[in-house]
């Protein structure tokens, strides 16, 4: 009895610490991936690079988070997790630290737009939680993702008013290295994680379904694009990219376009980091009660009605709360079922390879997102024009996701 007892006090107490740790590092990771919009103010500010220049360049990175995470899937398969979020840990830093001392595009395109990129990609959803799902189990993972997707709210919530004033009082030169300290320490959490993900393998023996020895990466997403149900989730992830990226590089220009200061917008966006912890905690638990298809679906009817409001209402302080506090409750929600959905067709160990290759559709829709709206920043069309797109978007990601097989 008490051998079972301190067998199961181990148990949670290895859950714990092994959710807290990758909380912290998606966090991070999301902190700076979300907050491009702040950096590019601060980025054009110090340097006579255009607007859609800089926009082309966040374009270019979109596209990279989404392109190298199945290639990382793979590594990760072959090496484990936590050498790709090492991996991934200095790329970031890397990045962070050579930005501000890019005085020409393609300086600029090197390091902002694919080195550090590069490096959120290796420390994706899909990586960190394979790193926890043989420590915590299959059957907490569905919970467990909408909590790890959660801390993005927190990584949100903290670094966009930090990244804010941290630019406006020391410029940008200073605020992009500084954001690198929490990245470099990360280093030993993700050591400890990786220890604790062998010895749980270790101690029993299998947790999760393996691919079979030979299988390559070709061989996974053959037999995931095999089901409807991949191309239904990829045109709804391609659209929640479009979404996202509106949100990340766009948002914040948007409101001080309109009248808001700068504190304002920022502090708008702690409130949507805020909100994203609410909606993905929320989604996490309704796709243990209801069908994932149809919480997906409902995610996107929710998204349909905010593209409505940016459409149709101006924009004031009040309204920007409210927006991007409703912004914040949709924006993360689709993860967490759409790797339950993932999790129950190919399994555990499959996920981050096949949620790659689905994610590459996501950044292809922020891709056009961000040098789309870069490019209409500067016509009569303005920010408008952004909104009705994605409203067309979000009506067809909630037709597709209904109509998935789950």
């Amino acid at each position: 009895m008490c051998s079972d007892t301190k067998r199961k006090q181990t148990g949670i107490l290895s859950y714990l610490l092994a959710m807290s740790a990758a909380c912290l590092i998606f966090a991070i990771m999301q902190g700076i991936h979300d907050n491009y919009g702040i950096m590019m103010n601060g980025i054009i500010s110090k340097t006579d690079i255009s607007y859609s220049s800089v926009s082309l360049v966040i374009a270019v990175g979109q596209i990279l988070y989404g392109a190298t995470q199945p290639f990382f899937g793979m590594l990760a398969l072959k090496k484990s997790n936590a050498f790709v979020m090492l991996l991934g840990i200095v790329f970031m830093a890397a990045g962070l630290i050579a930005t501000p001392f890019c005085r020409e595009f393609w300086s600029l395109l090197l390091f902002f737009g694919i080195i550090l990129p590069t490096g959120t990609g290796a420390l994706c959803f899909g990586i960190v939680m394979g790193a926890v799902s043989p420590i915590i189990g299959e059957k907490r993972s569905a919970t467990a993702s909408g909590i790890i997707q959660a801390s993005a709210g927190i990584g949100d919530a903290l670094m966009s008013p930090a990244l804010q004033h941290l630019t406006e009082w020391k410029g940008i030169s200073v605020a992009m290295p500084a954001f690198s300290v929490p990245i470099l320490l990360m280093l030993p959490i993700v050591m400890w994680l990786g220890l604790k993900n062998r010895q749980t393998k270790s101690e029993l023996s299998v947790l999760t379904e393996k691919p079979e020895k030979n299988e390559k990466l070709i061989t996974i997403l053959r037999s995931a694009m095999s089901d409807s149900t991949y191309w239904r989730l990829l045109i709804g992830f391609t659209t929640c990219g479009f979404h996202m990226s509106i949100i990340e590089t766009h948002l914040f220009s948007q409101y001080i376009s309109n009248g808001l200061s700068g504190s304002t917008a920022s502090f708008a966006l702690t409130v949507y980091g805020i909100a994203t912890m609410v909606g993905s905690v929320v989604t996490g638990f309704l796709g243990q009660k209801f069908r994932m298809k149809n919480v997906l679906a409902g995610v996107y009817g929710i998204r349909i009605l905010i593209s409505l409001a940016f459409i149709f209402i101006p924009i004031t302080a009040p309204f920007a709360f409210i927006a991007t506090g409703m912004l914040g409750l949709a924006g993360d929600s689709t993860v967490a079922p759409t790797t339950g959905i993932i999790s129950r067709k190919v399994g555990v160990a499959k996920m981050a390879v096949v949620y790659g290759s689905i994610f590459i559709g996501h950044q292809i829709g922020a891709f056009v997102s961000a040098g789309l709206g870069g490019v209409l920043v500067n016509t009569s069309l303005g920010y408008t024009a952004i909104w009705i797109i994605d409203l067309c978007l979000c009506i067809t990601a909630a037709i597709a996701s209904y109509q998935i097989k789950d």
